[in-house]
């Protein structure tokens, strides 16, 4: 990366002031960011660390009003919202790091004469594309990717290496599949006859929007008849679990070690947040949030926050762990009144 100040103003829509012939080529968090690196502050409150900061230039929110960057300080450039401007730094030194798009099949890979392969999409080493399976252009299958009979995977998504996306499952354009995920595994369906747990077919699908992105080793079952359905904009972290029937929204968060039970639907904008659980058939209104931790056992409406074992209103469960906290208070204030009245018996 080589940008001059004035580059990554344009570039993140910002203003800069200070620092006009400097160029930045690389980037590093403010507190120890060297002479040629991009650093950012996402607050007001911490533009004390300028005085120390050694970076070419800072980003900074229009709310931190600093004065114009003199000497060998940094220089400064106000965006709305550093973090974001940051990220498109990012996206451009990306563009440099990574590895030059490839085309075409490796050697190695097996591709089924029935499959339909985009000539500018990448089928990697150790490869299986099978029968009537399509990979739209530009699409990259990395080392070792699985696509099944049937399956589709849509225009400049990237499946990173050991993905599995089994038969007749799709994914959306510019999707991301992180190595070790699984997409279309069985969902978990038994029926009891006899003494046994007998298995129940699953025939359905899993559909996976445009834009999504899923981490490493996370498991999407398709659903027993109809459709397991990730939305448009939805990022799931690594070693999330999203049951049978499954139907998320758009533009949700679901992070790490949350996972959803079958037939469960959550509506847009939802924010899942690690170690929950939501149990099945249950509906979770638009702009939730699951907080971490938390077990969800009945449906939420639009804008809930909730937090604990059993899903209650944040500020409901607050209350109820504070109380909780004076127990061992309270119950030596209990035996002492019982012991003023005169009761001789044994607490409890």
């Amino acid at each position: 990366m080589n940008l001059t100040v004035a580059e990554i103003a344009a570039l993140t829509g910002g203003r800069a002031e200070g620092g006009d012939g400097r160029t930045v080529t690389g980037v590093g968090p403010a507190e120890r960011a060297g002479p040629h690196d991009l650093a950012f502050l996402d607050s007001a409150d911490k533009t004390a660390l300028l005085a120390s900061c050694r970076a070419a230039a800072v980003l900074l929110p229009e709310a931190a009003a600093v004065p114009a960057a003199g000497g060998p300080g940094p220089a400064r450039i106000y965006v709305k919202d550093p973090r974001y401007a940051f990220a498109l730094v990012l996206r451009e030194l990306e563009k440099e790091t990574a590895p030059p798009r490839r085309s075409g099949t490796h050697p190695s890979a097996v591709v089924a004469a029935s499959a339909s392969v985009a000539p500018d999409a990448w089928i990697g080493p150790c490869c299986v594309v099978e029968d009537g399976a399509v990979v739209g252009p530009r699409a990259s299958l990395d080392a070792g990717c699985f696509v099944g009979r049937g399956a589709s995977i849509g225009e400049e998504a990237r499946l990173h290496p050991g993905v599995s996306v089994l038969a007749r499952c799709s994914v959306g354009k510019r999707s991301v599949l992180h190595s070790g995920t699984v997409i279309g595994s069985d969902g978990y369906g038994y029926v009891r006859s006899g003494g046994r747990h007998e298995k129940v077919p699953q025939l359905g699908v899993v559909e996976i929007g445009d834009d999504v992105e899923i981490g490493a080793n996370c498991a999407i079952d398709r659903a027993a008849l109809d459709r397991t359905v990730i939305g448009d904009g939805t990022k799931l972290d690594n070693l999330v679990h999203i049951a049978h029937n499954v139907r998320i929204g758009k533009n949700c968060l679901i992070l790490a070690q949350a996972g959803i039970a079958g037939s469960t639907e959550i509506g847009d904008n939802v924010v899942i947040a690690g170690q929950s659980g939501l149990s099945d058939h249950i509906k979770v209104g638009a702009n939730s949030v699951v907080m971490g931790r938390t077990g969800v056992i009945a449906d939420l409406a639009e804008g809930s926050v909730v937090l604990g074992p059993l899903g209650r209103p944040r500020r409901e469960f607050m209350r109820i762990e504070a109380a909780l906290s004076r127990l061992p208070e309270i119950y030596a204030e209990f035996k002492r009144l019982r012991k003023s009245r005169g009761d001789e018996k044994k607490n409890p």
